[in-house]
């Protein structure tokens, strides 16, 4: 046992021996690699010493005049436009001073020209009868539909129809019709004697003046409703006792155009029937959607400025006046409808023409009240830079500037800071200098030149 021991402990300790070996053969090969690597290393970085030394140095003077040196320029030396004076004919440059001056502040919506209240009427017939065209000239004349009618201009004839049961019921408003005319008869012989004593007490100098014109005025009144009465008696009585039934007029009670022809000639109509119908458009209203959560920002008791789809954005705007209507909204669109009433004598608007509505906000009343004195030379809130807004071109980027006029040739891209535009009116809150002359016609092709691409 003891010899078995002894020969296991002999082996282990030449396996040890051996691994002892093994490791220091790795170390030795791994410190040749080592040494071959720095040698290498050393060998390549005395070779680029040697061939930077070689190389020839650059000339410093030389490189300092062929290589530019950076510079700060001004953006506005940059955006320049020089032109020849013929080019300066042809394109009509003009120019305009930039100032400041007073804007009121102003929220724009959509509107639409309506028919006022009331002034679109409805023709009927009086009677039951055929119509039948009236005549002028001796010549037939057919109502067409945006003709132009003046009041009391003759449009239909009707011819009645009496049938047994009309001639009855005829009868009866004859007799209504004889009982009225005499008492308005007696009516008109008791503001007669009222008048009379009115004058007679003043002649007396018991009475006032008053007295005697409401006593004037209630004889014109029952005079009046005396001669209605005659003459419904009388055609009442020519259809009855007479015999003949001759046509009735039918007169346009107001002046207009015709907006719709509802019956014909020749056509029979009931009594009550719309005939015709005819519109007032002298005036026409502006109907004007204001969203309900800007209502209380805008001025109602301002006029409005009123400028149609089709003019120019150099045109000067209608001044609408505001009008009480009942009150209108849309709850599908959450607006509320603002009404004003535009004039319209030459006829260049119609009805559901579609228009820009500028409105005053209420900011401008306390401009008003907080705007400094007369003696003050401080600007009030309603002071601003303004340009024409024909003088404002966009980059690409949508960054706004104008052409300052420089010389009668040479013009400068200033950049100014869009704030908004009132109509034909730019406000700008940055720009530059007050009274700089700025280009108003001519802007877009000084930019195409400088630019070189349409605007």
């Amino acid at each position: 046992m003891g010899r078995i021991n002894a020969q296991y402990r002999a082996k282990t300790e030449c396996e040890l021996m051996m691994d002892l070996n093994k490791l220091q053969m790795k170390f030795k090969k791994m410190n040749r690699t080592v040494l071959i690597i720095a040698a290498t290393s050393a060998l390549t970085v005395s070779v680029l010493l040697v061939c930077s030394a070689l190389i020839a140095k650059p000339n410093e003077s030389l490189m300092s005049k062929n290589i530019a040196q950076p510079k700060t320029v001004s953006e506005n030396d940059l955006n320049q436009v020089q032109i020849t004076e013929d080019a300066y004919r042809k394109l009509g440059i003009q120019t305009a001073a930039l100032k400041r001056e007073r804007v009121t502040a102003t929220k724009t919506y959509a509107g639409e020209l309506v028919i006022p209240t009331g002034e679109k009427v409805t023709v009927t017939a009086p009677i039951a009868g055929k119509l039948v065209f009236a005549q002028k000239n001796g010549l037939t004349h057919a109502l067409q539909p945006g003709a132009q009618v003046k009041a009391g201009e003759v449009l239909y004839f009707i011819q009645p129809l009496l049938t047994p049961d009309a001639r009855v019921n005829m009868l009866s408003a004859l007799a209504d019709a004889e009982s009225l005319v005499n008492t308005t008869k007696a009516q008109l012989e008791a503001a007669d004697i009222a008048l009379v004593r009115a004058k007679k007490l003043l002649d007396e100098l018991v009475g006032s003046q008053r007295n005697v014109d409401e006593a004037n005025a209630n004889y014109q009144f029952v005079l009046k409703n005396l001669d209605a009465a005659k003459t419904k008696r009388d055609v009442l009585d020519q259809v009855v006792n007479i015999g003949t039934i001759a046509p009735m007029e039918i007169k346009a009670p107001q002046s207009g155009i015709i907006s719709n022809i509802l019956a014909v000639s020749d056509q029979l109509v009931s009594s009550g029937n719309p005939i015709i119908e005819i519109s007032k458009l002298d005036t026409l209203w502006v109907r004007a959607p204001v969203p309900a959560g800007e209502l209380d920002e805008v001025n109602l008791l301002a006029d409005a400025k009123i400028t149609p789809l089709s003019v120019s954005a150099n045109a000067i705007p209608l001044t609408a006046k505001p009008v009480k209507t009942p009150p209108s909204a849309d709850p599908l669109t959450g607006t509320v409808h603002v009404f004003y009433a535009v004039a319209n004598q030459q006829a260049h608007l119609s009805p559901a023409q579609r228009v820009t509505v500028t409105l005053s906000t209420r900011k401008n009343l306390q401009d008003v009240i907080q705007k400094p004195t007369q003696n003050s030379t401080e600007h009030s809130n309603q002071d601003a830079m303004t340009v024409p807004w024909s003088s404002i071109v966009f980059d690409v980027y949508g960054g706004s500037w104008v052409y300052a006029q420089t010389s009668q040739t040479i013009y400068a891209r200033k950049r100014v800071f869009l704030e908004r535009v009132n109509g034909a009116t730019a406000v700008i809150s940055q720009g530059p200098e007050i009274g700089t002359q700025v280009v108003t016609n001519g802007a877009l092709e000084l930019f195409g030149i400088e630019t070189g691409f349409a605007h």
